[in-house]
């Protein structure tokens, strides 16, 4: 094992005064309950070595970066949702929370989704509830209650009482989990919260919470420390009557599919408003139940339902075999077992409220996989008709006895929370794996006339990884938790990222990595090495899968990365590394088994979990792969239980170099080997499963030999998913964490923000493209910044002067598709195209005193542009129409078409402008595609002029042609 070297440094008290205020005015403009996450937790300068390793005192103001913006790209293919209600008396508004995508709403029936709840510092979503008795109360639980092992957690309840506009946190921070939040129908202060509690130890925050005073104080009436609660629901009839699903779950650090059912669980019922509590048993199982779901009908509150989980196998009935039968015989080896008998889960029923139970139905297309479904609603006319969802939306119409699907795909959908609007029956949302969806004709009697609102309007997704393919302009691919790998243009084909530039994808999966093909563009590997051709959505063939001498394990995700100092070299792990340079069509192992041979059960676990296993036992995998980009021999892996090998010579031999600090379960997330110093490596550690939540980042310079936390900026309480390195600046990096992006321009010494315009949640990878920085997020899909060149280009010398111009990249002449006719109407689902052409990119130390302008000057001095913050100054003038064309009448488009452009800004920050190398067209003249002329391009060598207060700072950069029109 490795020592870990631990190091101080000094920092003067006017040093931090001077840059608390740089950081004050951009943390000023965060809601306060964003500011402890967003704000560096150290100011300290980097140590003399840190400094011979980065090229910037840091952490920054990030003033000198607030102009750029992280882009979304989609996709549009709605994420996991758990969570949705109605509202009452309001027919076309819903809302619904996303498991790492935060709470979003639709006024229109569900045709245009608008999140709601950005502001707030987490995005994990497991309930909400909207009051009857005043529609502008919204409670939100955080913490979703789909326990998979990518689950995301919460920090307690959210209310809102203006419709979603504005939330108050109304603490209980550590129930981590909610399965449901119950209110009053008549008196939207009494509140109760199922709290499942924290899923890798016990804890006092969890069970059935009241609050009578709207959230302001909170009593536990019941549940302990072990057992929580998954479900409650109030009689509509009388709001003395409760009733809660006890739940007692855990999950152990190796994988294991579902999360355990231990003791403690049930069906219990409160007559007193909550104080006092009875379990119902009378018809149930008697012992293992795990997650329930129940419902009361509105129109006959003694009719009670509900769906239960309960592995335990039913006991098989006891029949004296008749005089003479033979005595039964042992199966042959080799034999396949029988299937174990069903359990005694099932849709029950109780008539006389929850006194007795009788189960209607043992058939697993109603509870199966119980720990991740069980939930149900009844008609809010009818208490015969009941829907409860699963794999797909069952029906029933006569009480449970016969039941139709009435909606579910070949693919297996996965249906989760209903809500029915309580003055017309046919209107109900639900939400599902791939988002919400909402139907107006919910009782149909045929299934096949039941429609549904789009959860392709949702951009929600839950991506593991990215990888980049190679194609022009490059997409962005990644496996989406759900649904399937997928692959989205970083550029539309047309006016915009629409529907028309995301496509699913075989390679990958729902889980696994996707690898983009360096020496092949459009030929993308994915899982364990599949390997095919977009273009024509087809498997190359004569691609083979690795081969073990004994059992392969596997996590949900399994590393499959390219070599970037030998781009053939193709490398995948499960607990052991394959390697193949031949395009997948053969593979050799490199490595003997690189996980820990001990069992290792941590303390934190209670008994049940201690003895959950799975496909793996209770043993690791690699986790992560980093090939070196500057020598191809030398590989770095990390495992999911704790290790950290090298080897120098391409699997020949290895060498455990894990730091002394990381304990057993401590998961790997990323190895990043250094593209400037083959003996430097970066690795990302998450505890969460040990329940240990803090960021864990350790750095080598010495191949292994010692390493260094280097964490200082990263908040507490959010462990690191990935850590990766800029190819192109010596100490840039970026971190991702269960909450944000963060940035470190000296080698990871400090830490700070790169958020901007992103909403919390979950960060998973990274990927430096050319100029911009591709991240993918385990909740809201794939975003961009386009152009990081002042990130890498930020020195201590951008802050000295009054203002600073930044040298532009060169620059691509982009062809600009357009819709060529009727344009993609505003309202369906669309994300923004980059800018066109050059950015420029400036900073201002404080307020310009005068105009602003910026010049772009061709190669013989004429100025072919000019930008200002007078509006008058713009060639042509922003915003203006010259007198002679002011157009007359009614307008022939909808506001909004008419954009304007905006004037440059010139107040204090780093600003952005953009400049369409194209030249004016005549005045008058119709479009290209209306037999007017062709647009006149600009390519060659420019150079950006900038003016503030008299002073001019110039930089060159250059415009290339449109590849595309050359290769033509």
């Amino acid at each position: 094992m490795a020592d870990e070297a631990e190091r101080d440094s000094a920092f003067s008290r006017r040093d931090f005064l001077a840059r608390a205020g740089k950081v004050g005015i951009a943390l000023s403009i965060f809601p306060p309950s964003l500011r402890g996450m967003l704000r560096p937790s150290s100011l300290e300068r980097p140590s003399t070595e840190g400094l011979s390793h980065g090229v910037l005192s840091a952490p920054v103001s990030p003033d000198l970066f607030s102009g750029l913006r992280w882009r979304m790209i989609g996709p549009f293919r709605g994420g996991r949702v758990a969570a949705a209600t109605g509202v009452p008396g309001r027919p076309n508004e819903f809302y619904f929370g996303a498991v790492n995508g935060g709470v979003w709403k639709t006024i229109d029936g569900g045709r245009i989704w608008n999140p709601v709840f950005d502001g707030q510092p987490t995005s994990s979503i497991g309930a909400i509830a909207v009051s009857s008795a005043d529609p502008n109360v919204v409670y939100v639980g955080s913490g979703e209650s789909t326990l998979r092992d990518s689950v995301g957690f919460g920090n307690g309840v959210y209310k809102s009482v203006d419709a979603g506009k504005t939330w108050m946190h109304l603490g209980l921070d550590e129930t981590h989990h909610i399965g449901k939040i119950a209110i009053d129908p008549k008196n939207p202060s009494n509140v109760f919260v199922a709290a499942i509690g924290k899923l890798y130890a016990a804890n006092k925050e969890r069970g059935i919470f009241r609050s009578r005073d709207g959230g302001r104080s909170w009593q536990k009436v019941l549940g302990d420390d072990n057992v929580g609660a998954v479900e409650v629901v109030i009689d509509p009839a009388n709001s003395q009557i409760v009733y809660a699903g006890l739940w007692n779950t855990r999950r152990p650090p190796w994988f294991t599919y579902a999360p355990t059912n231990g003791p403690g669980g049930g069906i219990f019922k409160s007559v007193d408003g909550g104080s006092t509590w009875t379990q119902l048993t009378a018809g149930l199982p008697k012992a293992g139940i795990g997650r329930t779901g129940i419902a009361i009908a509105p129109t006959n509150p003694n009719r009670v339902y509900a769906v239960v989980d309960c592995l335990v196998p039913e006991a098989p009935a006891q029949v004296e075999p008749p005089l003479g039968t033979p005595a039964p015989q042992p199966a042959p080896a080799g034999a396949r077992p029988s299937s174990p008998p069903p359990g005694q889960g099932g849709f029950f029923r109780s008539d006389d409220a929850g006194a007795t139970w009788t189960r209607l139905s043992n058939d697993p297309a109603l509870w199966g996989r119980g720990w991740y479904f069980e939930k149900l609603a009844v008609d809010p006319t009818d208490p015969d008709t009941v829907y409860v969802p699963n794999v797909a939306v069952n029906r029933t119409m006569d009480g449970g006895k016969t039941w139709v699907v009435l909606r579910g795909s070949p693919g297996g959908d996965d249906y989760h929370q209903p809500w029915i609007y309580p003055n017309d029956p046919n209107t109900m949302i639900v939400a599902s794996d791939q988002g919400a969806i909402i139907t107006r004709n919910a009782r149909a009697r045929d299934p096949r006339d039941v429609t549904w609102t789009s959860w392709l309007n949702q951009p929600t997704a839950q991506i593991y990884h990215l990888s980049v393919d190679y194609r022009f302009p490059y997409w962005v691919t990644g496996a989406q938790q759900d649904s399937g790998a997928i692959a989205v243009r970083s550029r539309g084909k047309f006016s915009q990222i629409s529907m028309h530039d995301w496509e699913p994808i075989a390679p990958g999966g729902e889980s696994g990595y996707t690898a983009g093909d360096p020496l092949n563009p459009g030929v993308v590997y994915g899982g364990d090495g599949q390997r095919w051709n977009l273009d024509a959505n087809i498997p190359v063939e004569g691609t083979t899968r690795p081969k073990t001498s004994e059992p392969a394990r596997g996590d949900w995700t399994q590393p499959l990365v390219f070599s970037k100092a030998d781009r053939k070299n193709l490398y995948y792990a499960n607990q052991f590394v394959f390697k193949t340079s031949d395009g997948a069509k053969s593979w050799v192992q490199i490595s003997p088994d690189l996980t820990r041979t001990e069992i290792v059960i941590p303390p934190t676990l209670d008994t049940t979990a201690a003895a959950a296993t799975d496909r793996n036992g209770k043993r690791g995998v690699v986790y992560t792969i980093a090939p070196s980009p500057i020598r191809a021999p030398l590989i770095w892996v990390g495992t999911d239980d704790g290790l950290i090998h090298l080897t120098p010579d391409d699997g020949k031999n290895w060498q455990n170099v894990t730091p002394s600090s990381i304990a057993p379960w401590s998961r790997v997330t990323m190895v990043e080997a250094s593209h400037f110093d083959a003996n430097t490596a970066y690795a990302s550690v998450d505890r969460h499963q040990l329940q240990d939540f803090d960021p864990y980042i350790y750095r080598t310079r010495d191949l292994g030999k010692t390493w260094q936390q280097i964490t200082k900026g990263l908040p507490a309480g959010a462990y690191v998913h990935v850590v990766k390195e800029d190819p192109a600046r010596r100490g840039l990096l970026v971190a991702g964490t269960e909450r944000a992006t963060y940035i470190s321009f000296d080698d990871g010494d400090n830490w700070q923000p790169l958020q901007l315009n992103m909403p919390v949640t979950s960060v998973r990878d990274f990927e430096f493209y050319g100029n911009d920085l591709v991240v993918a997020t385990h909740g809201r899909g794939f975003w961009i910044i386009d152009d990081i060149s002042p990130l890498r280009q930020l020195s201590d010398a951008v802050a000295r002067d009054d203002a600073y111009l930044f040298k532009p990249a060169d620059a691509i002449n982009f062809i600009e598709g357009s819709d060529n006719g009727t344009p993609l109407q505003k309202d369906e689902p669309q994300a923004e195209n980059p800018p066109s052409g050059a950015l420029i990119d400036y900073y201002l130390r404080r307020p310009a005193s005068t105009p602003v302008t910026i010049e772009i000057v061709d190669s013989s001095g004429a100025v072919v542009q000019t930008f200002s913050s007078d509006p008058n100054a713009q060639r042509p003038p922003a915003g203006r129409v010259p007198a002679a064309v002011q157009p007359t009448g009614i307008a022939r488009v909808s506001p909004l078409w008419q954009t304007r452009p905006e004037p440059v800004a010139a107040s204090a920050g780093m600003h952005r402008v953009a400049w369409n190398p194209v030249r004016q067209r005549p005045r008058g003249a119709p479009p290209a595609d209306e037999g007017g002329p062709l647009d006149m391009r600009y390519t060659g060598s420019f150079t950006a002029r900038l003016t503030v207060n008299g002073k001019v700072y110039s930089q060159p950069f250059t415009v290339k042609p449109d590849p595309r029109t050359m290769s033509n």
